[in-house]
């Protein structure tokens, strides 16, 4: 485990270190990722001024949500970018060089790309959180809550983007069916928290892991409520287990294309 952390961190170093070779093009990458960010805060800013608190979600909370949700998306495909291109590796048969790699497989594709826009999700979500805290005048609990549940929010945000993108490995338009199925997925995370109720609700927790990245979060942080974190908890171990057994036996599929694609 140790071994492939450690190489996970090396992968990782070296990809910010090709990216940053191009310094202007690198820093306006962050910035224009993080400049585009704040047209959702502005857009549902103006709509909770327009129709009200709806669900008790307040400017504030669409500012927490915001966070949670860029920085969770930021830190997954800054580090592990690679993980969005199993459609073109399974259909051009580069997948090939991943499963002759001696490194764990998962970790050798998750960190074999790297997104630098991705970093300017990381700084947005990271201002926001900062923002949100201060506009509820957070308390210890409060910013103790908000650490652990940024881990939780990776693991359920990295557990969902695995499984999706496993789909590679069953469809011959892999692409098109991996872009829909994630944007199944992180749509409604981004929509107004208050909105979910009912059927809905239980449809993008259980179902579809929308909310537990940013919706029950902001729930759990603004009411300190210990039951949801727990549960929250719970279903972000659950979503890693499954993700993983989804990627093991998708692999089992794929079929080399027998390209000579022998990269890096």
């Amino acid at each position: 485990m140790m071994k492939e952390f450690s190489f996970a961190l090396y992968a990782i170093k070296k990809n910010i270190q090709s990216s940053a070779e191009l310094r202007t093009s690198f820093l306006l990458n962050i910035l224009g990722m993080s400049i585009n960010n704040t047209a959702f805060i502005i857009l549902w800013g103006f709509f909770v001024k327009s129709v009200g608190v709806i669900g008790g979600w307040t400017v504030s909370d669409i500012i927490g949500l915001q966070g949670f949700v860029a920085l969770c998306f930021g830190i997954v495909f800054s580090a592990g970018a690679g993980i969005r291109k199993l459609a073109d590796d399974t259909a051009s048969g580069a997948f090939d060089r991943f499963m002759l790699s001696p490194k764990n497989l998962l970790v050798r594709v998750a960190t074999s790309s790297f997104s630098v826009s991705a970093l300017g999700d990381v700084a947005f979500g990271i201002v926001c959180l900062g923002i949100y805290l201060v506009l509820i005048h957070a308390s210890i609990i409060q910013l103790m809550l908000t650490a652990f549940l940024i881990l939780i929010t990776v693991i359920v945000f990295l557990s969902a983007t695995i499984a999706v993108y496993s789909m590679s490995f069953y469809f011959t338009d892999a692409d098109s069916v991996t872009r829909s199925l994630f944007e199944l997925f992180l749509t409604p995370a981004l929509f107004h928290g208050g909105a979910f109720q009912g059927t809905m609700r239980f449809i993008f927790t259980f179902i579809i892991p929308s909310l537990l990245i940013g919706t029950l979060p902001v729930e759990i942080v603004s009411h300190v409520s210990w039951q949801k974190f727990l549960f929250v908890s719970v279903l972000a171990m659950i979503w890693f287990v499954v993700s993983l057994g989804i990627f093991h036996h998708a692999i089992k599929k794929y079929e080399s294309s027998n390209f000579m694609t022998f990269g890096s």
